[in-house]
């Protein structure tokens, strides 16, 4: 008797099964390919809003310094934020702006679209993990729905009711669920690790902001006339 293993499973498997094989392999390639950029994006976010908010606090009083560093240099998270907030109020005091409330609602306005155009950015794709996170266990069961399914027509056709002749059939249907599985489980637990890491850097960034406004707030209260931060 042939000795199985599951290289030769897979190899002998029906084609629909193996073609739902494949489908699964072309999910897992897709989900490792997301999982890794992805960390690697995050991690290197969060290194760099954790370096600009330790620079923020260091120089919160030298606005024009603090924009002069981030000017030309790759901007994320609150760097992005301070830009666009300080590129605002810049362009409010040039158009003559002197009313604080409508200074600071124009600021608040800015900051919001920043936050939910970075915020986009950080999720982008992370739906495709959910999916495949929820739907790969059931593709997967659907091989081995048809490969059992082919296994009994098999064993009805040749009369030879033994377990060897039905295991392999068996054997090679719940692969598919296997690999299913396999595909299902780091999509969905990166997807949680992700979207845990988007709402920590969410989290950092509307305290920035806050802290910003205000900050900005007691400059305008404390001057007469609203020059450049």
């Amino acid at each position: 008797m042939e000795q199985m293993s599951i290289t030769s499973l897979i190899a002998n498997a029906s084609f629909e099964v193996q073609l739902i094989m494949f489908i699964l392999g072309v999910f897992s390639i897709i989900s490792w390919s997301i999982i890794i950029r992805k960390f690697m994006m995050l991690n290197k976010i969060k290194k760099e809003t954790k370096k600009f908010n330790q620079l923020y606090q260091a120089n919160n009083r030298n606005f024009s310094a603090l924009y002069t560093s981030v000017l030309n240099a790759k901007r994320v998270s609150t760097s992005q934020m301070f830009y666009e907030g300080l590129s605002e109020y810049n362009r409010l005091n040039k158009n003559g702006v002197k009313n604080k409330e409508d200074i600071m609602s124009n600021l608040e306005r800015s900051l919001t679209a920043t936050v939910e155009e970075e915020l986009n950015s950080y999720e982008s794709n992370l739906s495709t993990l959910a999916t495949f996170g929820s739907v790969s266990p059931y593709v997967g069961l659907l091989g081995t729905v048809w490969g059992i399914m082919n296994a009994f027509i098999g064993l009805g056709n040749s009369g030879n009711a033994t377990l060897a002749s039905v295991a392999p059939g068996i054997a090679e249907a719940l692969i598919a669920t296997a690999i299913g599985l396999f595909v299902a489980i780091p999509a969905y637990m990166g997807f949680n690790k992700f979207t845990s890491d988007v709402a920590e850097i969410e989290k950092k960034m509307n305290k920035f902001g806050d802290d910003l406004l205000n900050t900005i707030s007691r400059q305008l209260s404390s001057s007469n006339s609203h020059q450049e931060l």
